[in-house]
């Protein structure tokens, strides 16, 4: 019998350490991983502890000088549905222990995006008659002057600004001389322009402040994944579900309104509690985007969900790529 492709059971799960080139799968080893995701503007993180690999193995890993693997990715869902990337990064350092007498580990850390974000440097000019979306682009991709690979843009991202406000398109009226670290500028252009950008697997994602990256909502629900019940905060709408890869900083997700619990502030000197600010809040289609993605797993245990934390969106604006609720 064919499972639907929405099957969230039978867990599968992939390590892989490697050159850039050649690689090592850990993928039939006992593992465990956390991530940190989001839209913060700084690179996304990865904790991993892999179990029982042999010494000579575990030697291979890491940033020391004998260290042959630098890069890390991992995959994660399920062999009857959804499977695929959730980080994808460099290793920054390791740890090796035991837990028992029988059991060792390695500890991994690693990071998305951060050589460029910290060490690159760009020196360019940029014409006249440019617009801000070509600035960005390079700002971005710019080489740099002291060897960093620069960064992709993600496939969507371009589509994202192209179907931007008209300001966006606005030729610049003089050139400009840049000089220094292309995530300053970066964060200049998206401070001016109203976008959150940030690394996500080592492509550039720009999103809209008012809006979301495109593609069909992930809905989350008793049936498909949602645990516990979600609550409105002043962070924002939280919320636990189990591991889905599709789920992606910037995305959308869906969740029933009444699926949701609401919290009221009593405020000094009123009689009548004030609500938390309508961000948070639901909107008539459950519609949120997704903000910050926390993926927590156990490929011999019992963890294996992500922790969200979403701002609600109202999809049924005139232009659906860029509305969020005030």
């Amino acid at each position: 019998m064919t499972m639907p492709s929405n099957a969230m059971w039978g867990r599968k799960a992939s390590l892989i350490v490697s050159t850039g080139t050649v690689g090592l799968d850990l993928s039939k080893l006992r593992f465990t991983f956390q991530t940190t995701n989001s839209d913060a503007q700084t690179p996304n993180t990865l904790y991993v502890r892999v179990y029982n690999l042999a010494p000579q193995t575990a030697q291979r890993i890491g940033t020391q000088g004998s260290a042959e693997f630098t890069t890390i990715t991992l995959q994660a869902g399920y062999e009857s549905g959804n499977f695929g990337i959730i980080f994808q990064g460099t290793i920054k350092q390791t740890a090796k222990g035991r837990e028992r007498n029988v059991d060792n580990f390695l500890d991994i850390w690693a990071a998305d995006g951060d050589e460029w974000y910290n060490f690159a440097v760009m020196s360019l000019s940029i014409a006249a008659g440019q617009n801000p979306q070509q600035v960005i682009n390079s700002i971005v991709q710019a080489p740099s002057v002291n060897g960093v690979k620069p960064v992709n843009f993600a496939q969507d991202a371009s589509g994202l600004i192209a179907g931007a406000a008209p300001g966006l398109k606005q030729a610049l009226s003089r050139g400009k001389v840049i000089f220094g670290l292309p995530r300053d500028y970066a964060r200049d252009w998206a401070a001016k322009y109203g976008y959150r950008w940030s690394i996500q697997n080592g492509e550039f994602v720009v999103v809209p402040i008012t809006g979301y990256r495109p593609g069909e909502a992930v809905v989350l629900s008793s049936t498909t994944g949602l645990i516990g019940v979600p609550e409105a905060t002043q962070d924002g709408v939280r919320v636990r579900a189990l591991l889905n890869p599709l789920i992606r900083i910037g995305c959308l997700v869906q969740i029933a309104q009444g699926d949701i619990n609401h919290i009221a502030q009593q405020q000094f000197g009123l009689t009548s509690p004030k609500t938390l600010p309508t961000a948070t809040l639901a909107t008539a289609q459950g519609t949120y985007r997704v903000m910050v993605a926390e993926f927590t797993g156990d490929t011999r245990g019992d963890p294996w969900y992500v922790d969200l934390i979403c701002l609600a969106v109202d999809v049924s604006a005139p232009d659906q790529s860029q509305s969020v609720a005030a």
